[in-house]
């Protein structure tokens, strides 16, 4: 009779270990970005301040995204829309510049540099 109790506990423990990775299924990758940033700790915004891009090859271009590395391959749960091009990224659709901050509710930019000071070297 304790084989048949050990057996039933450890079938009860491996679906409940099962039910945490269905967890996300059914949410929209903004959705799931703002669960993943939850349980991980990092506080989830809506104003991002592009602080510079490095392009390399097969995808492994990074954006400075506030202060931090996000690549684009594989994609970042905390920014999982990220599109990289040599001048600016794109989050949502929306556009972003080095040097400028956007916030994504309101659509409201703030150019941190002058104009033409930054240069895109061939």
């Amino acid at each position: 009779m304790n084989i048949k109790f050990l057996i039933f506990i450890n079938f009860l423990l491996c679906n409940c270990a099962q039910a945490e990775t269905l967890g996300t299924l059914f949410y929209s990758p903004a959705e799931r970005a703002a669960l993943v940033a939850a349980r991980s700790g990092i506080a989830q915004t809506a104003i991002y301040t592009l602080n510079g891009i490095t392009l390399r090859g097969a995808g492994k271009s990074v954006a400075w995204i506030n202060g931090r590395a996000i690549k684009q391959v594989p994609p970042d749960p905390v920014i999982p829309t990220l599109v990289i091009h040599p001048d600016h990224v794109l989050i949502e659709g929306k556009v972003i510049k080095v040097g400028e901050s956007l916030d994504i509710n309101s659509g409201q930019r703030t150019l941190r540099l002058p104009e033409k000071a930054v240069r895109v070297k061939p």
